[in-house]
C-alpha cells in the first residue's frame, strides 16, 4: 500500500510489508519491512521493480534511496520502479534497539571513555591490542542490552542473510514481479547470491557489485584476506616512499613498517596535536588515514607529506586535516545517533547470525592475533576479532559458508574492482566462477561500488534494461567517484 512518505520527499513513495519473523514457523510472530520507491519516470515500469541494497550489513536501503537516485540514468528510471528496503532489524523495519532515548541523548554530549555507548558500540573490537576475552565480554554486554530494549528481542536470532533473502522474495511477490530484478552493492551482493541459490528460478536481472564470496563468509577468513591485501599495498607504499628524498621511514622495508607501526600504536598514549587547537589524532585515526592513502585510494606522496612532520616533529596538522576531511564526523542529532548505533550493532549481528561458532577459545584467538601481528605488523592481529565478539553475542547461525551455484538461473552480472580493499577482486572472480550462469565485468582501478556512477554504468544499464550480457573478459578503467554503498568489515 504505497503512500506519500512522511518525510515529505517527492516523488518517492513509502510502504511496509509484513513477513514472518521465523521462517521455520511462518504462522508465528511477524515483523515489518520498510520500503521506499522511486516510481518509474514514464509511469509504466515495463520491467517491473528493481530492488536495491547498498551494503553494510546494517545500511538502510530506505535512507540511501535519495543519495543513489541521482546516479540512476533516465533509461533505468524509465524501465523500473526502483525500490530500496531496510533489511530486518535495520532502520525503519522492525529494528534491533539497544539504548534508551535518554542514553542516546547523553551520548551526544558525553560519548564515554571505554564504556559501551551508542556512538561506538563496537569500540575495541577491531583493535589488535585488546584481548579476546574483552571482545567476548563486549559481545555479551551488547547482546544483553539489545535483548532488554528491542521491541522484538527474539529477532536477534533471525537477522541472518538467509532470512533477508526470504524477505526479499516476499517483497518481489507483493510488488507483482514474477522474477527478482536486483542491484546489490558490497554486502548487498551476499543477499543477492543467497537469494539466487535459494530461488534460482525466480532470478531476473541481477547485478552483484563489488561482490563478496559466500564460500568465504566467515568473519575471520574475510578479515584475514583483507589484511594480506592491505599489508601488501603498504609495503609497496614504503618502497615508494624510501625512493624519495626525505622519507621518514628508514632501513629495510620490514624495519620501516616496524617504525610506522610503533609510531601509530603509540598515538593512543600520546595523540598527535595541532598548535592552538584541541583536535588530535589517535591510533584509530592514524590507522584509517594510512589505510585510505596507502591502500584504498592511493595518494602516496600526500601520505608521506603527512607522516614526515608527524613522525619527525610530532606535528599533526596535516593528519588532523585529513581526519576532518574524511567525512566521518560523530553524529550531532538524536536521529543520526540512533541510525549510527543501529547500523553498527546490525553489522555485527548479521555477521554473527550468518556464521556458526567454530569452537575456538580465547587463548586460541590471542595466539592467532600474536602470530598475525608478526606476519602483518601494521594491519594484522584483527582477523579473529569478530569471531570472539560473536561468541559473547551468542546469537549465531547453524549454516556454514558454502559455494553458491544458483543452478538454472538467468544470467547474473558480477562486477569487481581490481583495487577494492573492502571486497577483494578475487572474491568477485570466485563468485562469478561459482555461479552456473555468472558473468564477470572487471573495473580496473580503485574504489568500492563500480556498477553505477562509474565506467561500468553503461554495461550495467544495458544488462538491466536490455538483458545484454557483457562479453567475456570485459573491462573498463575506473573513474573517480564517491562510493554509494556500505562495506562490511
Amino acid at each position: 500500500d504505497w503512500q506519500d512518505c512522511s518525510d515529505g520527499t517527492s516523488p518517492f513513495q513509502c510502504g511496509t510489508v509484513t513477513v514472518p519473523m521465523d521462517y521455520e514457523h511462518p504462522d508465528g510472530r511477524t515483523i515489518t519491512i520498510a520500503l521506499k520507491k522511486l516510481p518509474a519516470s514514464d509511469s509504466n515500469a515495463e520491467h517491473g521493480s528493481l530492488f536495491i541494497n547498498p551494503g553494510g550489513p546494517g545500511a538502510s536501503g530506505v535512507a540511501m534511496m535519495q543519495v543513489m537516485a541521482p546516479m540512476f540514468t533516465e533509461e533505468l528510471r524509465g524501465a523500473y520502479d526502483i525500490i530500496g528496503f531496510d533489511p530486518r532489524g535495520v532502520g525503519q523495519s522492525t529494528p534491533i534497539t539497544c539504548w534508551t532515548d535518554d542514553e542516546i541523548k547523553q551520548s551526544l554530549t558525553d560519548p564515554g571513555n571505554g564504556d559501551i555507548s551508542p556512538t561506538n558500540p563496537l569500540k575495541g573490537i577491531t583493535s589488535k591490542n585488546v584481548p579476546a576475552q574483552d571482545k567476548i565480554d563486549r559481545g555479551a554486554a551488547n547482546a544483553a542490552r539489545c535483548a532488554q530494549h528491542s521491541q522484538v528481542p527474539e529477532l536477534l536470532d533471525h537477522v541472518g542473510t538467509r532470512d533477508v533473502a526470504r524477505d526479499l522474495d516476499i517483497l518481489r511477490a507483493t510488488n507483482g514481479n514474477a522474477k527478482l530484478n536486483y542491484l546489490g552493492t558490497s554486502y548487498g551482493t551476499y543477499i543477492g547470491a543467497i537469494y539466487a541459490d535459494l530461488f534460482p528460478g525466480r532470478v531476473g536481472r541481477v547485478v552483484l557489485d563489488s561482490a563478496m564470496d559466500p564460500s568465504k563468509r566467515s568473519g575471520g577468513e574475510i578479515r584475514a584476506e583483507q589484511i594480506t591485501f592491505s599489508e601488501g599495498a603498504l609495503r609497496q607504499y614504503v618502497e615508494h616512499c624510501q625512493a624519495q628524498n626525505g622519507c621518514p621511514l628508514t632501513g629495510s622495508t620490514d624495519e620501516a613498517i616496524a617504525q610506522l607501526t610503533a609510531f601509530v600504536d603509540g598515538l593512543d598514549q600520546a595523540p598527535l596535536t595541532v598548535p592552538d587547537s584541541d583536535a588530535t589524532v589517535n591510533t584509530q585515526d592514524a590507522t584509517a588515514i594510512v589505510q585510505q592513502y596507502a591502500v584504498e585510494k592511493p595518494d602516496w606522496d600526500a601520505l608521506t607529506a603527512m607522516l614526515t612532520p608527524a613522525m619527525n616533529e610530532r606535528d599533526g596538522t596535516l593528519m588532523v586535516k585529513a581526519k576532518q576531511n574524511s567525512g566521518e564526523a560523530p553524529p550531532t542529532t538524536v536521529e543520526a545517533a540512533v541510525s549510527q548505533a543501529n547500523e553498527q550493532i546490525m553489522l555485527a549481528a548479521v555477521i554473527c547470525n550468518d556464521n556458526p561458532d567454530a569452537g575456538s577459545t580465547a587463548s586460541d584467538w590471542d595466539a592467532q592475533t600474536a602470530a598475525e601481528k608478526k606476519s602483518y605488523p601494521f594491519f594484522g592481529g584483527t582477523s579473529s576479532a569478530m569471531d570472539a565478539y560473536c561468541r559473547g553475542w551468542g546469537h549465531q547461525g547453524k549454516t556454514p559458508p558454502q559455494e553458491t551455484h544458483a543452478k538454472g538461473s538467468d544470467p547474473i552480472l558480477v562486477v569487481g574492482i581490481t583495487g577494492d580493499v573492502q571486497t577483494l577482486y578475487s572474491w568477485a572472480q570466485s563468485l562469478a566462477g561459482q555461479l552456473d550462469n555468472g558473468h564477470l565485468f572487471t573495473v580496473e582501478g580503485y574504489g568500492h561500488g563500480g556498477a553505477i556512477g562509474n565506467c561500468a554504468t553503461a554495461a550495467t544499464i544495458d544488462f538491466l534494461v536490455n538483458g545484454t550480457v557483457p562479453a567475456e573478459g570485459a573491462t573498463c578503467t575506473a573513474e573517480p567517484r564517491q562510493a554509494a554503498g556500505g562495506a562490511e568489515g
